[in-house]
Order: structure tokens, then C-alpha cells, then sequence
């Protein structure tokens, strides 16, 4: 349970880094944006600008030229400039909002499309990872069983080997028993033996004795 709650708060901490980069990439590609964005304006402003003095220094020098002849003519024609003028900048303006929403809209597709990788990528890590922890446990469950059976061949083995020990020591001291038991037998059959001839002996010393006094008392009474 330690090792695999190590594990999860380790795969936590990776996808916690990982969003953690996606979320300063985000900020970096915003200010990015922020930047060029400014970079845009600053520059239309210097076009502006530029666009300004150069329709100053034109009307400037159409008002000297043709002041007194074609006034109405030059206030026609910078009414119709101003028109055409702001028209292109409408149409320009248009052209360019046009773009920067197609470049945006690539940039997200491309975003997107670098998630769903990313995303892909993680899921493929997590099932790799999962493959692993189940393979490992499969060995670890399986060295498991190998270990216990080795164990308890072991014991079987420590058993039969007692046993064998045991019957040979039990054996040894039958054995041994028996030849003290029939050692003795052998002791008391010769001690009997040994008592009844020498039972047999004094019964012949004694009828000898019998017969020489009854022999002797024959010679007398003759």
C-alpha cells in the first residue's frame, strides 16, 4: 500500500508539472500576443501618423498651387480622398482583423491539436505504467508462490530428513537393545545351566556318601 500510494502521488505530481508547463506556455504565448499586438498598434500609429503628414504636405502644397483657381475643385477632391481614404482603411482594416482571426484560428487549431497529443501521449504513459505495475506484481505474486513452494519443499524435505534421523537412532537403539536383551538371556541360560550341574553334583557326592555308609554298616552286622 506505501509503494503504490508513493507511486500515485508520484504520477500525481508528474501531471501537476505537466499542467504547470502547459499553464506558463499559455501565459508565454498571451504575452507574446500582448507583445505583438502592441508592435501592431505602435506601428499603425507611425503609419498614421506618416499617412497624416504626407496628406498635410499633399493638401499643402495642392492649396498653394491651385488656391485661388481650383478651390472648390481641391476641397471636391480632398472630400473624396478623405473618402477613399478612410474607405481603404475600413478595407484595410477589415483585411487585417480578417487575418489576425485566421491566424488565431490556426494558432488554436495547432494548440489544440498539440493538447490532443499531449493528451494522447499522457494516456499512453498512464497505460504503460499500468502494464508495468501489473506485470510487476504478476512476477512479485509469482516469485511469491515459487518462494513458498520452495519453502515448504524445504520443510517436506527437513521433515522426511528428521524422520530418517529418527528411525535410523530409534533402529540403533533397538539394536542395541537386543543385543543387551538376549546378552543377558544369554547370562541367566548359562548361570541356570551352571546351578543345576552343580545341583546334579552334590546330589552324586551325596548318594556316594549313602552308599559307602550303607556298605560299611554291611561289614559291620557281618
Amino acid at each position: 500500500m506505501e509503494r503504490q500510494r508513493a507511486r500515485e502521488e508520484k504520477i500525481k505530481a508528474k501531471e501537476e508539472a505537466i499542467k504547470a508547463k502547459e499553464i506558463e506556455a499559455q501565459k508565454i504565448r498571451e504575452e507574446k500576443e500582448k507583445e505583438r499586438q502592441e508592435r501592431n498598434r505602435l506601428k499603425e500609429i507611425e503609419r498614421q501618423k506618416r499617412l497624416d503628414e504626407e496628406q498635410k504636405i499633399r493638401e499643402a502644397a495642392r492649396k498653394l498651387k491651385y488656391e485661388e483657381e481650383k478651390l472648390r475643385e481641391t476641397e471636391n477632391r480632398l472630400r473624396q480622398l478623405e473618402i477613399d481614404r478612410q474607405q481603404e482603411i475600413e478595407r484595410q482594416l477589415l483585411k487585417e482583423q480578417a487575418n489576425q482571426r485566421a491566424k488565431e484560428e490556426e494558432l488554436r487549431q495547432k494548440e489544440d491539436k498539440i493538447k490532443a497529443a499531449e493528451q494522447e501521449r499522457i494516456l499512453k504513459e498512464k497505460e504503460q505504467r499500468e502494464k508495468a505495475e501489473t506485470l510487476r506484481k504478476e512476477k512479485e505474486e509469482q516469485r511469491k508462490i515459487e518462494e513458498e513452494r520452495a519453502i515448504a519443499l524445504k520443510h517436506k524435505q527437513e521433515e522426511e530428513e528428521r524422520i530418517k534421523e529418527e528411525n535410523r537412532r530409534i533402529k540403533e537403539w533397538e539394536d542395541k537393545f537386543d543385543q543387551e536383551q538376549k546378552r543377558k538371556e544369554d547370562e541367566l541360560i548359562k548361570k541356570f545351566y551352571s546351578d543345576n550341574s552343580l545341583d546334579q553334583d552334590n546330589e552324586n557326592d551325596l548318594k556316594k556318601e549313602e552308599n559307602v555308609n550303607v556298605s560299611e554298616n554291611d561289614e559291620n552286622k557281618k
